[in-house]
């Protein structure tokens, strides 16, 4: 496929892309007023700081314009991440939007097996139409209609009062929801991950596109100021990032919950139980705390090791185990049903995930260090990506170059010697997600966010 776009088989919408520019808005003055988060955590809540000579330069809607939205305009949120998808994306927008309070709030997300196309739970309207895309360029016919189709679909969903649109990441939701909105600007925006910014970069033409997008969109949410970072990096107007990290269900993962039944398969309370919980991926670092786990062969208490989750690295896992033979040591778990994810944390003493930059892939946030802090457990992550804002070094756990077995072997050691240091660093964790990170306050940002930009319009 060529990077470079072909104007004569992507009109109407290619001949424009040159050409689009944004205008300028100052929305902090209203999110910071509004939101009752603002700088009081932290990293939690703030924005990059915005140019002081920042203003509006477009010329308003007059009053009662058909097309105008009103200060408690709902929300459409498109996303092709959404439960029963599983991952953080699909978690956080699941728990941020069934938490908006008034604003009434409808998802446009893909088919799933078994769900129904249209469904209310609780707050959320779901209408799941055919809108995911394999490819997310647009200069082929394919792509042209594929956008076409998901356009068709947002804006059937959008009928009657205007809404302001939500979208999952630049691409493929923001453009799609850029065309559902076009010719206005700023009706929409966008989240972004940092995966997402890293697999655009790769091509000119979705380079090209994810700038437009960027350009058209009223503000762009960043889940960490790594990705915040990276936006800046990539020309995005910093006036229009704002910084919401995913948060935590408090009252869900929480120190007091049983996991008896879990750690009795898994290790004895005489052992120290590692946990790492996410898809079996190199960018996460299960070689690394097997080869950790290699030194510490002879340490005392004895460690045990528990994997959940499934992906294509297993292979390549069982090998390592095979070579160092751990396979007394190592267990890969796969969730029972009816059984809670907050159970595999109850029963264990340690959440390690060493994360590292695989191949541009990272760890954009990891809400899995939330919910294991959340559960009471300190936690050891890597130093790159957003997981050093998840992750409090030598307060809530350890953050580790995602490269030596050694030094990961140093870091679960420490902890693994000291029930006193794991309990420490459990507690401060605990106290610093429900101070900085629970789903309330990253509710409460957006909405807020919403709110300035619905009055921006």
């Amino acid at each position: 496929m060529s990077s470079r776009p072909n104007s004569a088989r992507t009109k109407p919408f290619w001949p424009i892309l040159p050409d689009c520019r944004s205008d300028r808005r100052s929305l902090w003055g209203a999110y910071a007023s509004a939101s009752p988060y603002r700088n009081t955590c932290g990293w939690a809540g703030k924005s990059l700081p915005l140019a002081k000579d920042d203003r509006i330069v477009r010329v308003p809607e007059p009053p009662g314009h058909p097309g105008a939205i009103s200060a408690d305009a709902p929300v459409l949120l498109v996303t092709e991440l959404f439960p029963p998808f599983k991952g953080g994306s699909a978690v956080l927008f699941d728990n941020v939007y069934s938490r908006l309070g008034q604003i009434p709030v409808t998802v446009v997300t893909d088919l799933a097996p078994g769900c129904p196309t249209d469904e209310r739970r609780g707050r959320l309207r779901i209408l799941r139409q055919p809108v995911a895309m394999a490819d997310w360029a647009l200069a082929t016919p394919r792509g042209l209609a594929a956008y076409a189709r998901a356009t068709r679909s947002i804006r059937a969903a959008g009928v009657g009062r205007p809404a302001l649109l939500h979208c999952g990441r630049a691409l493929p939701e923001g453009l799609q929801a850029l065309f559902a909105t076009w010719p206005r600007t700023g009706r929409f925006l966008c989240w972004t991950h940092g995966e997402e910014l890293i697999y655009a970069r790769s091509s000119r033409e979705l380079t090209l596109l994810m700038r437009w997008v960027h350009r058209r969109a009223g503000a762009v949410v960043a889940n960490s100021h790594h990705t915040a970072g990276m936006l800046k990096d990539l020309d995005v107007d910093p006036t229009k990032i704002h910084v919401v990290h995913p948060g935590v269900d408090a009252a869900h993962f929480h120190p007091d919950v049983d996991g008896s039944l879990v750690r009795s398969a898994l290790a004895s309370q005489d052992e120290v139980l590692l946990l790492t919980v996410g898809r079996l991926q190199r960018r996460k670092g299960h070689d690394l705390v097997l080869r950790a786990l290699a030194l510490l062969r002879d340490h005392r208490p004895r460690i045990r090791y528990a994997i959940l989750g499934k992906g294509e690295e297993r292979g390549y896992l069982e090998s390592i185990i095979q070579e160092l033979s751990l396979q007394e040591s190592v267990t890969f778990v796969i969730e029972k049903e009816g059984t809670d994810l907050s159970a595999y944390y109850a029963a264990a003493d340690v959440f390690v995930m060493p994360n590292r930059v695989e191949a541009g892939d990272f760890e954009g946030f990891g809400i899995v260090f939330l919910e294991a802090a959340a559960c009471g457990l300190p936690t050891i992550g890597g130093r790159t990506g957003g997981v050093p804002e998840a992750v409090e070094e030598e307060r809530t756990g350890f953050l580790v170059g995602g490269e030596s077995p050694q030094e990961l072997a140093d870091a679960i050691g420490r902890l693994a010697r000291s029930p006193e240091l794991r309990h420490q660093m459990g507690r401060a964790g605990r106290a610093r997600v429900c101070e900085c990170f629970t789903w309330d306050r990253a509710a409460a940002n957006i909405a807020a966010l919403h709110r300035a930009l619905t009055r921006a319009s």
